[in-house]
């Protein structure tokens, strides 16, 4: 008698095991998380976002509260650059190095509409001091300076006054992930109608620049 309930106790604790195991998570499995960078929330501060223009091409612009992607203002071509610092790594609000980025996106408010923008990622650094002269007569999409690629784009004019317009950059996202270098964005306009948004010092926060990032954390294994 000792020895069956010896096994029936055995049995039962066989079954609890397999019945918790089944009703864990696995291993591999993560949650999908997101985060959101941008100036003036959270105790971020790292955008830095510029204008370079061809008829004051040594004229420093940072500092504006808005800019400009024009092929032709008032004579002469105007590019915008935009960067989000500090997004990779492992502190609260950061993206962890390795994840599986999911959707990225570029959400800036723009106040004048224009003509369809393409949004180029940046292959060599810039400074917030940018100049047209300092970049060598712009950026242009050559595969050097910033990609052929168009990796987002405007679908003409904006819809209203004032529009929250999304720039998807899941691609250059995953790529930082991955360990290559953050030098952010250029806006080049594909017509003479310029196109303008807030920038990163805009009074309302709410309107500047901001970076929206759904991603799962990577088990990273020695």
């Amino acid at each position: 008698m000792r020895l069956r309930l010896v096994g029936i106790s055995s049995s039962l604790m066989l079954g609890f095991a397999v019945l918790a195991a089944a009703q864990s998570p696995k291993s591999g499995d993560a949650a999908k998380l997101t985060i959101t960078v941008q100036d003036g929330f959270d105790g971020y501060a790292g955008t830095v976002d510029t204008e370079v223009w061809a008829v004051a091409p040594n004229t420093i612009l940072d500092g504006n509260i808005n800019a400009s992607s024009d092929a032709n203002n008032d004579g002469g071509e105007s590019q915008v650059l935009l960067r989000f610092d500090r997004i990779i790594g492992v502190k609260p609000n950061q993206l962890p190095p390795k994840s599986m980025v999911h959707s990225a996106r570029v959400i800036i408010s723009a106040f004048d509409e224009g003509n369809t923008v393409h949004l180029h990622r940046m292959l060599v650094p810039w400074k917030a001091s940018a100049t047209w002269n300092s970049l060598v007569g712009g950026v242009t999409a050559d595969g050097l300076e910033a990609a052929k690629k168009v990796e987002s784009l405007t679908f003409g004019k904006i819809s209203a006054s004032s529009s929250s317009i999304i720039f998807e950059v899941t691609d250059t996202v995953q790529a930082w992930a991955n360990g290559e270098a953050n030098h952010g964005w250029v806006f080049l306009n594909t017509g003479g109608n310029g196109w303008d948004f807030y920038t990163s010092e805009f009074d309302d926060k709410k309107q500047r620049p901001k970076l929206v990032i759904d991603y799962t954390a990577r088990l990273v294994t020695k």
